[in-house]
């Protein structure tokens, strides 16, 4: 299944261009991310990480493929939120960029910047 346009898989790290892809992001905004559990190689996948950052709510998958399955039927599924949410975001990075001191005064988007 096809993500809605401007959402895409990357990697975690540019550094890692070999690494499977993992992350599902809009306009550098990651919103899901799967890892893989080192204690019994389960992929678990991370909903909604632009709003609750590392450590968020959480999900099983039965595999990598399905994980990557159920990851993009959940993105298409909450497009126009995300889409909010990712331009929640950019408002408040442009505001940072435009004045840095803004950063002090205007608090981020979800009440964490990663």
């Amino acid at each position: 299944m096809p993500l809605p346009p401007g959402f895409y898989w990357t990697t975690r790290s540019a550094s890692l261009p070999h690494d499977p892809l993992t992350v599902i992001a809009c306009d550098a905004v990651w919103v899901v991310s799967l890892f893989q559990r080192v204690d019994d190689d389960s992929w678990i996948a991370s909903l909604d990480r632009h709003r609750n950052g590392p450590g968020g709510p959480t999900r099983p998958c039965t595999s990598y493929e399905q994980g990557r399955i159920g990851a993009e039927l959940w993105v298409t599924r909450h497009e126009a939120r995300l889409r909010e949410d990712v331009a929640a975001i950019n408002r408040w990075r442009e505001a940072v960029r435009a004045n840095r001191l803004a950063k002090l005064q205007i608090p981020p988007p979800f009440g964490w910047k990663g």
